[in-house]
Parts: structure tokens; C-alpha cells; sequence
């Protein structure tokens, strides 16, 4: 039986060690301008909601209208905010006050029947 014997070159004056990063620069040489979204400054993610009464062209909101209403009033009957509804500040104020009105009225129930 033959043994194998294994040779090792050993290189002088170079070292093998791998090359080190400092601490939190991470990939700095592959960002790009515009906080690395390709596209630049583009915001990413969700679209701006529409105002839904204004596409629907509803200037007056009625507080007899029951059927538009509930369209903004959650499960526990309250009135649902406006990062949701994706409704606009003037219209959101007046929505608010169809639906105390409605409410104080009883054509919407303030709770939820139990």
C-alpha cells in the first residue's frame, strides 16, 4: 500500500486572511442615490386612496341617506377615520356630522345590538 502524502505551498510575504469591513457599512458601495428605490425618489408601496365621495360627484351628504352612511361606520358602529375611508378632511367633517344626526334621529344605532 502506497501512503499520499499531501504538499502545502506556503507563499511568503502575502497573508491569506480574508479582507475585513468596518462595522455597519454594509453594501455602501452598491446604494444608490434616491435611498436605493430604484427609480430615484419614487415612493414605493401603497397608492394615495381617492376621495370615494368625490369620484361618486356627491356634493351634499344626507343624513337620510342610511345606505351611504353605513359604508363609513365600522362593525362597532362607529365613525370609521379617514386613513381608511381615504375620504378628505372637508368631506370627513361634514360625514361626521350626517352620521351624529342619523344617529341622534335612530336611523343608525349608536352600538352594536348585542
Amino acid at each position: 500500500m502506497s501512503e499520499m502524502t499531501e504538499t502545502t505551498e506556503v507563499v511568503t510575504g502575502t497573508t491569506t486572511t480574508p479582507e475585513r469591513r468596518p462595522a455597519g457599512t454594509g453594501n455602501a458601495g452598491a446604494r444608490r442615490a434616491g435611498g436605493g428605490r430604484p427609480g430615484g425618489n419614487r415612493r414605493m408601496g401603497r397608492r394615495k386612496k381617492r376621495c370615494p365621495l368625490l369620484e361618486a360627484k356627491i356634493d351634499y351628504i344626507d343624513y337620510k341617506d342610511v345606505k351611504l352612511l353605513e359604508r363609513f361606520i365600522g362593525d362597532n358602529k362607529r365613525i370609521l377615520p379617514r386613513r381608511l375611508t381615504g375620504v378628505n378632511p372637508t368631506m370627513q367633517r361634514r360625514l361626521a356630522r350626517a352620521i351624529k344626526r342619523a344617529k341622534h334621529l335612530a336611523l343608525l344605532p349608536y352600538v352594536q345590538s348585542i
